[in-house]
């Protein structure tokens, strides 16, 4: 199986979990819906393009960032306006319309990705194409979190009965022949949108360490691996 492959690095990221509101926390890795809105991003996309992942990355640390952030009361609820990067003050209003507060974010420092895309092969040659030639900053995360791309290129997957985790990795818990490995999580992949709001379908996860030996005992199918012995486990 030929596969494309990114390696990546980020300074600095905060990939935000949904409905972290008076702390914005965030995933120790990019969850899918991210990595393929970035994607979609440098396809220059209008549609849905039809590919699987397989996130895995490690980090030096991490820290708390400080920032004011700006309510507009309208109601029962407040609208939060956050000015970071831009040049510009707030609006100008009374206390009965504006309240503003302390907004603590949680960031990862000095991130190391290694994304697996599996597509049909005019897909991959279109995104390896379009990263080749872009002509402007990739984020991933937030706006600012800016991604350095350090190589991507086409690797051959083949399977193996073990193996050990490079780097700390995301595997669909359906894969998993036993419970009780790893951290779970609840990670966004696709959506449709239904009367106006997004209704998320959602990949139950597991995230194993790096350096974890693991054998095809733990997993309902064999392990693929590539030419480097980056373990590949897709989304679906």
């Amino acid at each position: 199986m030929r596969v494309l492959r990114i390696k990546a690095f980020q300074e600095t990221v905060c990939y935000k979990k949904p409905f972290a509101n008076k702390v914005t926390e965030t995933y120790p890795l990019p969850p899918y819906s991210t990595v393929k809105g970035m994607i979609h991003t440098v396809l220059n996309a209008d549609k849905l393009i039809p590919f699987s992942l397989s996130v895995q990355g490690n980090y030096e640390s991490q820290l708390v960032d400080y920032r004011k952030t700006y309510f507009v009361k309208k109601h029962e609820f407040a609208m939060p306006i956050v000015l970071d990067g831009i040049a510009s003050q707030a609006p100008d209003y009374s206390s009965d319309v504006m309240t503003s507060m302390p907004l603590y974010t949680h960031m990862l420092y000095n991130v190391e990705l290694v994304l697996h895309i599996n597509a049909e092969k005019k897909v991959l040659n279109n995104i390896y194409k379009a990263f080749q030639e872009i002509n402007s900053f990739v984020s991933l995360g937030r706006h600012e979190d800016l991604m350095r791309i350090d190589e991507i290129d086409f690797v051959t997957l083949k399977e193996t009965d073990e193996c050990k985790t490079k780097h700390s990795i995301f595997v669909p818990k359906e894969q998993f022949a036993e419970d009780g490995l790893g951290v779970p999580y609840l990670l966004n992949w696709t959506y449709t949108i239904k009367k106006g709001i997004r209704e998320w379908n959602k990949i139950p996860s597991i995230y194993l360490v790096g350096n974890e030996e693991i054998n095809e005992d733990y997993f309902n199918s064999p392990i693929l691996i590539d030419d480097d012995d980056y373990p590949v486990f897709w989304n679906q």
